[in-house]
């Protein structure tokens, strides 16, 4: 009798694995976008970058430190008509940019 439920437990199991699997790996597809994004890519978000933009035409500024996903500063400007562009962090315009930002960021004393 335990032969015959072996025998027959057999095909379940050949079906049932590749079956979990895939459920497993369709899991964190479907969590949805209010999760932090645990899967961000590593690599360089900037392929292009701007010497110069005037600041009246910057909603925000953000800046990216060098790390494991990329070996350089990247400075990601979001322009007042919804674009973003990736700003040279070395240029003269650009570093008087964050040079004011962050004189404006500075508490009164």
């Amino acid at each position: 009798m335990s032969l015959r439920s072996r025998a027959t437990s057999a095909p379940v199991l050949q079906v049932l694995l590749p079956l979990s699997l895939l459920l497993t790996a369709l899991v964190p597809s479907t969590t949805g976008q209010t999760e932090i994004n645990l899967y961000a890519e590593l690599r360089c978000l900037c392929v292009k970058t701007f010497s110069g933009i005037h600041p009246s035409n910057i909603q925000n500024l953000e800046v990216h430190r060098a790390g494991p996903h990329c070996s350089k500063i990247e400075v990601i400007a979001k322009l007042k008509n919804g674009k973003e562009i990736c700003l040279d962090p070395d240029a003269p315009r650009v570093i008087k940019i964050l040079q004011k930002i962050l004189e404006n960021d500075k508490p009164a004393i």
